[in-house]
This record gives structure tokens, sequence and C-alpha cells, in this order.
């Protein structure tokens, strides 16, 4: 039986009402070979630092990191997804980004045996009071349970004129001892980075996009429309990037394809030689919010465990209703259904994605399809998710995804349909 091949790195462009008919031959060639190129920069800063022999593992330790970073700057470079470049705008036409990243790193060597009865004299609960107390301000207790890897996180919101979102967060994880900074304090942290963090502003200019503006009329003139007749309640209308209605079927392909839930993100996994005893993995999600987005709300995407999660064995990012995924803590829920539920932990070699397919398929079209006490239908979207052993899988409860894949050998398949 031939070795299945591992997938070392994954990303998606949004999820939502993607259909066929309303994609021309065109604009589907043009979402997949942005997809394409997102994987390409990806994998070459994996193959790059894999292939460099004189390189220790000490020098590798962030390979995975860059490599979720490349891939999700090329995605916010490109006006095609909402993020960075192709951001939508809020109900004040202002343009505020969103990003988050995330990684863990194993290291057998390192984390000694996890086997919890190698500890027994750790959790001795002999150990008096006095010896337990160190200060009045700091109590000592050794370690009761097997040490798993501590994951690293960054992430920012509601920032503007930054041209790569994902790198503003990355330079939170690496440089503050902060996981999440907002506004006007992410963009004076962004001044005072070096050149090297690979952070930019650019003008209103850069971003603003003809496509993004009708985009708001519509949603504009719609608002209007719902508020006459609900002259007693006050409308605040949204729009996913990438939810139509039957009644918007029939605009151009163009307009379709820009209503999708605006997300885009990566995962990755990095192993520096041929073993199992080192590997890192790492998400990354970027995203411009929702088209007229009122009060500087904020999404599941900059949100670590909401719309991005990454620890000692999977790595997950996630593009939908972002309030649904955030009330859900749906990345989170994801990974710890695999790890709790089924079982799936360090020491476990799965030969194929079933365990992965099974926790994806119970959080997005279970929790995220529950009903809220007013009768609102749950939150639509999909996930991707890539485990310690390069098994990947993509699902969604709507009828599109715009995501890919690449092997360790660079081998690249892409899909945007729910029947493909």
């Amino acid at each position: 039986m031939p070795k299945k091949k591992r997938v070392v790195l994954a990303v998606h462009g949004g999820a939502g009402i993607i259909l066929r008919s309303a994609l021309t031959s065109e604009m589907e060639a043009a979402y997949r070979s942005a997809l394409q190129d997102a994987l390409t920069a990806g994998y070459a800063v994996l193959t790059r630092n894999r292939d460099d022999a004189t390189k220790n593992t000490s020098d590798q330790d962030d390979v995975a990191i860059d490599a979720v970073e490349a891939a999700v700057r090329c995605l916010e470079d490109c006006p095609l997804f909402n993020a960075g470049k192709g951001s939508v705008l809020a109900h004040d036409e202002q343009i505020r980004c969103d990003a988050s990243i995330m990684s863990c790193s194993f290291d057998r060597a390192a984390s000694g045996n996890l086997d919890a009865s190698s500890n027994k004299s750790e959790h001795d609960n002999t150990t008096s009071g006095n010896e337990r107390i160190q200060s009045c301000h700091q109590i000592i207790q050794k370690r009761r349970y097997p040490k798993t890897p501590l994951p690293r996180a960054g992430s920012v919101a509601a920032v503007s004129n930054i041209q790569n979102p994902i790198s503003l967060a990355k330079a939170v994880m690496e440089r503050t001892p902060h996981v999440m900074l907002i506004g006007r304090g992410a963009e004076d942290f962004a001044r005072q980075l070096p050149k090297e963090a690979g952070v930019q502003f650019q003008p209103d200019g850069y971003f603003w996009t003809e496509r993004r503006w009708q985009q708001l009329v519509r949603v504009r003139e719609s608002e209007a429309e719902e508020q006459k007749k609900k002259r007693k309640q006050q409308v605040m209308k949204v729009q996913l990037d990438h939810s139509s209605t039957s009644s918007q079927q029939d605009r151009s392909s163009d307009i379709l394809c820009d209503k999708k839930f605006g997300t885009v993100g990566c995962i990755a996994l990095f192993r520096p030689d041929s073993n199992d005893n080192t590997y890192q993995l790492a998400s990354a999600t970027s995203t411009g919010g929702m088209t007229n987005q009122r009060y500087h709300r904020v999404g599941d995407s900059p949100i670590i465990g909401s719309g991005t999660y990454a620890n000692h064995l999977c790595a997950i990012s996630c593009t939908g209703h972002g309030e649904w995924f955030i009330r859900c803590v749906a990345a989170h829920d994801i990974a710890k259904r695999l790890e709790y539920k089924h079982g799936y932990d360090e020491t476990s070699c799965a030969t194929d994605n079933a365990l992965l397919r099974k926790a994806l398929e119970e959080v997005v079209f279970g929790t995220l399809m529950s009903e809220s006490d007013d009768g609102e239908q749950g939150g639509a979207g999909g996930a991707i998710i890539l485990d310690k052993d390069g098994n990947f899988a993509a699902d969604m409860n709507c009828p599109g995804m715009y995501h890919g894949w690449i092997y360790e050998d660079g081998e690249i398949e892409t899909s945007i349909f729910w029947d493909e």
C-alpha cells in the first residue's frame, strides 16, 4: 500500500453562497489562481527551511509561523478577498481590519515523558502548606499532570491603513508580552516597529475599490427599505461578504462573487527532519469584517479560540458569521473535541483524516447550526484543520468555500464548491 501523502499547508479565502451559476469561468480561474499563489508562497518558506541542512533546530523555531504569514500576506494583497487590500467598507465608509496568528511547537526530548504516571512524585499530596508557599504573593505547587507545549498567539483588531494586518499580529506575538492590541494603540505600536517586521502603512486609496463601494451602497439601500417597513424598530443591516438572497441571484456574476463570509486564513505543519519527534503547527486568519458594520464591531477572526487556534495536535482557521463562531468558541471546540471526545493525543498516529473530519463536522453541522432563543438560524461558514501527522480536512455548512492545500511534494489542490 503506497504511503499516504502528507499535507503541509492549507489556505481558505472565505465561505458562503458561492454558486457555479454565479461564477464565470474567468472569475473561478482567478480565485483558484490566487489560492495557488498563496499556497506556493507558504510552501516556499517551508521547503527553504526544510532543505537547509546548515540550520539547527533552534534556527527553525518559527518556520510554520513564517509560512502562514507569507500565505496570508499574499491573500491580503489580493483584492479578490475580504482582507487587507480587498477589505469591505464599514458604515462610516472606513476600512478596519482584524487578524490573528497562533503557533505551537513540540519537541519530544524537551517535553519528556507525557505519561502521567511518571509524574507521581510531582503530585505527592504529603507536601506541607509551608513548603508550597514561597511568599504571600506566590504559591508554588508542583505540576500534577503531564506537561504539554504552551502555544503562542498574537492578534490585532479594528486597525486602519495597515497593508498586512497578519504581520502586525505576528509582531504582537513576538515583540510584546500581550496577545491582543486594538485600534489606535495597535497602530501606534506598528509605527514603532523596525522595517524587518514587515508592517507597512498605506493611504486610504490603496484599500478602496469600486466593487466594495457598490456593495456598501446596495446594503444601505436595502437597510433603508427595511427601515421604512419597520419604523418602530431600528434596523442595523450588515452584509457578510458572500451572502445573497434569491432576489439578488440575477445580478451580475461579479457582484455575486463578492458576497461571501470574507475571511482569509492559513494553517501549516513543519517538520525539520524525517522523524516525528519535533514539529510545529501554526494558524493565521485575517479579515476586513462585514460590509456596513457599525460601532467598530469585531468578529471572530482576531479572537483566539474562535476564528483561530493551534496547539500541539492541530491547527485551525475558520470563516463565517463571526458572532456565532465567537459564541461557540468554534476553533477551540473543534480542537478539543478531537482531543477529549475522540481520544486523539500526542501518541496517536492517525492513518487518515477520519478523526479530524468527525470533530469538524460536529461543530460546523452541529454547534454552529443551533438556533438562538429568538429563532435565528445558526452561523453559516466553514473551517480548515491540519493535524501533526499531515492529515487535512475542510468543511462548510454553506454552498462553497474558497480553499486549497499543498502536499509535502508540492502538489496543489484547490476546491470551491461543496460538492467537489
